[in-house]
């Protein structure tokens, strides 16, 4: 499959080659919300949850890296209703919208729960592909990390777990949707959550605590 011109760009002038300890992942929290101003509050901080019943996978269909796309909600002025609360890459899990305030990321509408409900978790890098591909893999298990993560914390189970396709038809998270692969996604994030949180999740959870 021939790379978007995107993705061929971001692999011949940002992506490096694999860490030669390919073995080991490191996965670290950062909290850099998007600035309270009076457009954001518009069209990005749409109001708080009333209740938190869902947790919503997505890929962000860009190469980008999770601070970059921090960087991109908070820049827009395009006058469109999007944000989400994390976005996370081979390396960070950056939050960007406050725990208590849904955003606008399933597509469902003003009222639709997706939108209401739902925590948006924007996997980044999905579109490197070839020689990049290991960073849109790894992003891809350090989702699974911070989605199990938020699970544990609003006490809320595997079942929890939906699809950003759920909530509107739209083909995402496209690349876990190419491959089949969202009940497997679901039951890693079971089996860890079956189990003690590891290191890393203690991380996540630490920074969700505000700690």
């Amino acid at each position: 499959m021939p790379e978007p011109g995107k993705a061929a760009w971001f692999r011949k002038n940002i992506a490096g080659p694999e860490p030669e300890d390919r073995g080991r992942r490191s996965l670290s929290f950062v909290r850099a919300l998007i600035e309270d101003n009076d457009y954001n509050r518009r069209y990005k901080l749409p109001g708080r949850f009333e209740a938190v019943k869902y947790v919503t996978i997505h890929n962000t269909a860009e190469p980008f890296s999770a601070r970059q796309e921090r960087d991109r909600v908070d820049s827009r002025r395009d006058n469109a209703s999007v944000s989400f609360h994390f976005a996370v890459d081979e390396r960070e899990a950056v939050q960007i919208l406050p725990l208590d305030i849904h955003g606008w990321h399933a597509g469902d509408g003003a009222e639709g729960p997706g939108n209401t409900q739902s925590f948006g978790i924007e996997i980044c890098r999905s579109q490197c592909r070839g020689p990049a591909d290991w960073q849109y893999r790894r992003s891809e298990e350090n989702a699974e990390i911070l989605a199990c993560a938020l699970l544990r914390h609003f006490k809320l189970t595997a079942a929890d777990l939906r699809m950003h396709q759920d909530w509107s038809g739209k083909y995402c998270p496209h690349r876990i949707l190419e491959e089949n692969r969202f009940e497997s996604f679901r039951a890693r994030i079971a089996e860890r959550l079956a189990g003690k949180p590891d290191s890393e999740e203690r991380k996540v959870l630490r920074g969700l605590a505000g700690k």
